[in-house]
């Protein structure tokens, strides 16, 4: 029997990384990792690196008893706001107020780290991808219409880039998909580097 593609593993509810996931047609099943989120580390990278790997190594040690073969990816995402400090999700809407305030006419960063491991072997990848922000000025109108929306809800940065939160942002310079939380483009080159064709062969497959 010829090699098949290991199950794929997203180890995050994220409905945004789900999406991008089946944008490339990459069959998966999400298992959240569920861990705490709180732990600071000495940076804003390490902090996303180090979220990012024990996300997936969780869920990896949870399943690998159930399953031979198999593949996980864990992601974290993170804001770097203009004065370089971290911003996770809001607490409650005026938290998210003083986050779109605080990014209002500026520029900001979007730092996500992530870590593919590779069972039974738990070969491990790992990588940071940044990208700039730029916001427009922000009326107070626009900024109370937004949180109105809810879209800020269990967003870093209090916005959403793929949806309505498109509008507040002027420019950005590098990865879009980064700012979704899911650098698409890096999950493809890992995954192609360690399984060649039978990645290929996996995405090329469509549903009769």
């Amino acid at each position: 029997m010829p090699e098949s593609f290991p199950q794929f593993i997203l180890a995050s509810n994220s409905p945004a990384r789900a999406r991008v996931l089946s944008q490339i047609n990459l069959g998966y099943e999400v298992i959240p990792s569920k861990i705490d989120e709180s732990v600071l580390m000495e940076s804003p990278e390490s902090y996303v690196l180090n979220l990012s790997f024990k996300k997936a190594q969780t869920v990896g040690e949870k399943i690998k008893s159930k399953k031979r073969r198999f593949v996980v990816l864990g992601c974290d995402t993170t804001v770097i706001d203009p004065s370089d400090q971290i911003i996770g999700k809001a607490r409650d809407r005026k938290h998210a107020q003083l986050m779109l305030e605080s990014l209002s006419g500026k520029c900001h960063h979007v730092l996500t780290g992530c870590a593919i491991l590779v069972y039974p072997s738990q070969e491990s990848h790992q990588t940071i991808i940044t990208t700039e922000v730029k916001f427009r000025h922000l009326l107070k109108e626009e900024i109370d219409f937004y949180l109105s929306q809810n879209e800020w809800v269990g967003k870093a940065g209090a916005y959403a880039i793929q949806g309505i939160g498109s509008s507040l942002i002027k420019e950005i310079k590098g990865d879009y998909y980064n700012v979704v939380g899911l650098p698409v483009h890096w999950v493809w080159q890992t995954l192609l580097n360690i399984f060649g064709e039978l990645f290929l062969k996996t995405v090329g497959k469509k549903d009769d």
